[in-house]
């Protein structure tokens, strides 16, 4: 686990390998994490939170999880592996952020997310399918975004990514 400076991590949380929090996040517990997860600076993940393998987690944004606050209930945010949140976004309780998603900036997520979709706006509207999205420079997709994107993982875990994309 490597972390930014005043970062909190509460009692009950579980954490896979290589996990990355920014500067002044907040893990309020009870919260489990896949291998691989980047949490960019001041990310709130609200208690009972499950994230998948890597996540990407953009600064600011915010896991929330009460649904009538205040009050005792506890509704965790599910975050499925390979998807990205964008800057300044935040997730209502007991929403779902489907495999290979992406959510754009300053989106508020207040239903769930499908794999492989893009959700946007106030209220987080779907608008496409990640794989649509391609580089203006070279016209090369840009998701599922392993197929480009390898810096800082095991080479291991790279060889693997570039035999699944052999196209790069």
């Amino acid at each position: 686990m490597r972390t930014g400076h005043r970062v909190t991590i509460r009692e009950g949380t579980v954490a896979g390998r290589d996990f990355q929090v920014g500067t002044l996040s907040d893990i309020q517990g009870h919260c489990r994490f896949g291998d691989h997860v980047r949490l960019h600076s001041n990310v709130h993940i609200g208690q009972r939170s499950q994230v998948g393998n890597f996540v990407w987690i953009f600064p600011y944004v915010v896991l929330t999880n009460d649904p009538h606050p205040p009050s005792e209930v506890q509704s965790g945010v599910i975050v499925e592996d390979f998807a990205a949140i964008a800057t300044m976004s935040t997730v209502l309780p007991g929403k779902r952020v489907g495999e290979g998603s992406l959510v754009g900036a300053m989106t508020l997520v207040r239903d769930d997310v499908p794999a492989g979709t893009i959700c946007v706006g106030v209220p987080g509207k779907i608008v496409a399918e990640t794989s649509k999205i391609r580089f203006k420079e070279s016209g090369k997709l840009v998701y599922p975004w392993r197929r480009h994107f390898h810096r800082g993982y095991p080479q291991a875990i790279v060889n693997e990514w570039v035999q699944e994309f052999p196209d790069g």
